[in-house]
């Protein structure tokens, strides 16, 4: 049966540079193809997770790399990464002072500096990943948000960790209580009670922090800990290097782990050993889809939303774990093609 894969996560070789606001700049150069007429600069802003997350802003960026390498698109692009939630409006500002022609936001807490950037600045193309709670109800003709179906790639991880647990005790680390981590976590237990009615689930969202707001490894990997000395056996880390650290606190005690976003067994190989699979959803092919339309001239505003139909969420392969898991990868494709065709619920209200 088909399987959705993650995309190859390899980044291309940048440059880290100081920049002012405690944020750095990965700058990236391209060679746009000798029939470009334009070079389009698209910037992207990351949230505090940073690049080094390994999952959700690498993979939105690698959006951009892909759209780079792509000659027909004819782009240049460029990254900052955001040490506190003070950099994003001075991030943002610094890509509408260099011209840039699409800035892509990265987060749902960039929601606020979004919007405001693209009222004040329409001839710049602002594009939120994460994001589409727009502050009023007419868009700016500039702003479009990238949602994603978290709960159904939440519920195929979920519905995979009830069939394999041993101990029908399984958690969930996460990052902050907002819309995207609350979809992923509703399907992640939704699922494992559908394949396995005798589960228990814990699960904690990490506190607001500021800085530390997905980037709180420590957070994680104490907290997996307590859930595995609970009785779990498999811990979902879904929220940037705070969730790493529930996969690491996995390799250490010999435990099974869940991945976020993309295919962490290509992106995080210091969490290969316990990776039974990953909850995708496929944020560089989102953000190639918004930079291609731009430059194709059909830009519209408003929401893309990507959900099981359209192949923008998914699960991972089994990797390691093929052998003992594999006997449930017809259960998963059962389940996938229920949720493209909606004979399968993941209990999301929202």
């Amino acid at each position: 049966m088909p399987r959705i894969r993650a995309l190859g996560l390899m980044m291309a070789a940048s440059t880290l540079l100081l920049a002012c606001g405690g944020s750095t700049t990965t700058t990236t150069s391209s060679t746009p193809g000798a029939s470009c007429t334009k070079t389009w600069k698209v910037g992207l802003v990351t949230d505090v997770g940073k690049l080094s997350d390994k999952s959700f802003n690498s993979n939105s960026y690698q959006g951009v790399q892909d759209a780079m390498a792509d000659s027909t698109l004819c782009v240049q692009g460029k990254a900052i990464e955001s040490t506190s939630e003070n950099d994003y409006p001075k991030n943002i500002q610094t890509f509408v002072d260099q011209k840039y022609d699409m800035i892509v936001t990265v987060g749902f807490k960039l929601g606020d500096a979004s919007i405001a950037a693209a009222k004040a600045n329409p001839s710049v193309k602002i594009v939120m990943v994460d994001n589409a709670d727009f502050a009023d109800k007419v868009t700016p003709a500039n702003l479009l948000g990238l949602t994603f179906q978290e709960d159904q790639a939440g519920y195929l991880a979920g519905a995979l960790a009830g069939l394999a647990t041993k101990t029908n005790t399984i958690a969930g680390v996460y990052g902050l209580d907002i819309p995207p981590v609350h979809k992923y976590r509703v399907g992640f237990e939704n699922g494992a009670k559908a394949t396995n009615p005798n589960i228990k689930v814990l699960g904690i969202y990490q506190p607001e922090s500021g800085a530390k707001d997905f980037n709180d490894p420590d957070f994680g990997k104490q907290n997996a800990l307590t859930f595995f000395g609970k009785g779990a056996d498999i811990v979902f880390g879904a929220g940037g290097n705070t969730g790493n650290g529930a996969l690491l606190a996995a390799v250490e005690q010999k435990k099974m782990c869940v991945g976020v976003d993309v295919d962490q067994f290509l992106s995080y190989p210091d969490a290969d050993t316990c990776l039974i699979t990953s909850a995708e959803k496929h944020l560089s092919t989102a953000v190639k889809t918004a930079i291609q339309n731009m430059v194709k001239g059909s830009f519209t505003n408003g929401v893309l939303n990507f959900d099981a139909k359209n192949k923008g969420v998914g699960y991972s392969p089994f990797h390691n774990f093929q052998g003992t898991l594999g006997q449930y990868q017809s259960k998963l494709d059962t389940i996938l093609a229920g949720l493209v065709d909606g004979s399968v619920k993941t209990g999301y209200t929202g």
